[in-house]
C-alpha cells in the first residue's frame, strides 16, 4: 500500500478529503496495513511529560489517519474483533481529560513493579476502592505501612516517586489518586480482590 494513513509527518492543516475513507469503502489489503500501523502505534510505551505513557491519544490517531470521528471508532471497533483472535484487547482510557487507546495482552501481568511498590500501590488502592471520600495523603500510607513496621519509610517514598514515573498515581492537592495505568492493569474485579486482601491485613 502506498498511502500511509499513520503518517505522523502530515500537515494537520491540510485538508484531504481523498482519505477520509468509511471502513466499508477500505480494500482489505488498505485494511490490513491500517491494523498493523495500529498495532505498532497501540503497542508501543514512551515518555510524556517526564511518564511513562502507553499506545496513542484519540486526537493523534484522528490527525494521522484524517478520519472523522466515527469513522475512526467504527474502525476502533473493528480493529478490537481482530485483535480479540490474537488475545490482545484494546484498551480505553483517559488522560488528562483525553481519550487514549492501547493494546494489552489478555493474560496481562505487570511487570515493572518490584514488591515494595506493589504493596505500596496495592495500599492506595484498598484505601480509595474501600473509603473513595476520605483524601488519601502520603502521611496515611506511611500509617498504615511505616508505622506498624511493614515497611522503611524510605522505600515508601521511592515506591510513590516511582509508580509516579510509571503513570499508576499522580499528586493533586496533596492527596493521591489513580493515574491512567492503574485502570490499564487492574480492573474492577482485580481492585476489588485487593480491597478484601487489605481488610485482611
Amino acid at each position: 500500500m502506498e498511502e500511509n494513513h499513520l503518517d505522523q509527518t502530515s500537515d494537520t492543516n491540510e485538508v484531504a478529503e481523498e482519505n477520509n475513507f468509511l471502513p466499508s469503502s477500505i480494500s482489505d489489503e488498505e485494511k490490513g496495513e491500517l491494523f498493523r500501523e495500529l498495532t505498532t502505534i497501540l503497542s508501543r510505551k514512551w515518555i510524556k511529560d517526564k511518564v511513562t505513557v502507553f499506545g496513542c491519544s484519540e486526537l493523534d490517531l484522528l490527525l494521522a489517519t484524517r478520519f472523522d470521528i466515527q469513522t475512526l471508532r467504527e474502525t476502533i471497533e473493528e480493529y478490537k474483533s481482530f485483535v480479540q483472535i490474537l488475545g490482545l484487547n484494546v484498551i480505553e482510557y483517559d488522560m488528562d481529560g483525553e481519550k487514549w487507546y492501547c493494546l494489552r495482552s489478555s493474560n496481562y501481568a505487570p511487570s515493572d513493579l518490584q514488591s515494595s511498590e506493589l504493596i505500596v500501590l496495592g495500599t492506595i488502592i484498598a484505601y480509595l476502592e474501600d473509603d473513595k471520600q476520605k483524601p488519601i495523603t502520603t502521611e496515611k500510607i506511611k500509617e498504615k505501612l511505616v508505622v506498624t513496621g511493614r515497611m522503611k519509610e524510605y522505600l515508601v517514598d521511592n515506591s510513590l516517586r516511582i509508580l509516579t514515573r510509571l503513570g499508576y498515581i499522580k499528586k493533586k492537592q496533596n492527596e493521591w489518586e489513580y493515574n491512567y495505568r492503574t485502570y490499564i492493569e487492574f480492573g474492577d474485579e482485580e481492585r476489588d480482590r485487593i480491597v478484601e486482601e487489605f481488610r485482611k491485613i
